[in-house]
């Protein structure tokens, strides 16, 4: 299949469900690729790391977009760095510039350099502590409202698409309606313009907390130790290796292997 661009990821708004999960390695991106996935979030805890994830994600899945998020360090202290950071991760194939908790004013400045952007809005686990810890954000009208100007100021300033994160399923509904850019939702309902779950929570290999709004369809984890279980005791009881795994030596060529190397 052909590589899906941005300009297929906008005009899907409103026509079909949009489906973008994370992948940290080659064979998880090949997995979402073969399945059908429409964006892969790929990132790392520095701009190379980033770099040397982003590469890996792309050969896996050379036909999905892969988005990266901006090193917090670098893209907030001016306009300058995120334009340059920004175009580090292109060159490395990101296709979708992505960063939690990036003021509109530094994405508005990466719009006018036509790097395609995306937001966050809602529960941001960046800005953590002003939230007193994780928690739904819009429950109260007045939290709604403050999600729904967010949402705005990043489609003014020039962005594609906002993640809403865990905000009350018929006020993202209703943002959704309201705005011209593609929303996705983490835990904020299904009438989003798509859905995003973290590998991690979707295969099982999470070790920490599955949030609530997670769905976990296999459990690669415990399949992982089963499976080093049975090898240990396959080699502990002596069953591993069997004959089918040994690689043999005619006779005459190990008798003429015992000559050379008697002493």
């Amino acid at each position: 299949m052909g590589k899906l661009t941005v300009r297929d990821l906008i005009q899907a708004k409103g026509k079909r469900k949009l489906v973008l999960t994370t992948a940290f390695d080659a064979w998880t991106a090949r997995a979402a690729e073969e399945a059908g996935v429409d964006m892969i979030l790929a990132w790392g805890s520095t701009l190379e790391h980033s770099k040397w994830v982003v590469n890996a994600v792309r050969s896996g899945a050379p036909n999905t977009l892969i988005g990266s998020g901006l090193p917090i360090t670098g893209a907030y202290s001016s306009e300058a760095e995120a334009l340059r950071l920004a175009g580090e991760l292109r060159s490395a194939g990101t296709d979708i510039i992505y960063c939690s908790g990036l003021v509109p004013e530094k994405f508005a400045a990466l719009a006018r350099q036509k790097y395609p952007c995306a937001g966050h809005v809602g529960y941001l686990p960046v800005q953590d502590t002003w939230f007193g810890g994780p928690r739904a954000v819009g429950k109260m009208w007045d939290e709604a409202v403050q999600v729904y100007q967010n949402t705005m100021a990043l489609q003014k300033a020039g962005v594609i698409a906002v993640e809403m994160e865990c905000v009350p399923a018929r006020v993202a509904a209703e943002i959704t309606k309201r705005v011209d850019i593609l929303v996705f939702s983490m835990g904020s309902g299904p009438d989003c313009d798509g859905q995003f779950l973290f590998s991690s929570d979707l295969l099982g290999t999470n070790m920490g907390h599955y949030p609530r709004h997670s769905i976990t369809y296999t459990r690669l984890l415990e399949s992982a130790t089963q499976a080093f279980t049975q090898y240990r005791q396959d080699v502990e009881r002596g069953t591993y290796p069997a004959k089918k795994h040994i690689i043999q030596i005619n006779d005459d060529q190990f008798e003429q292997f015992l000559a050379a190397i008697q002493t």
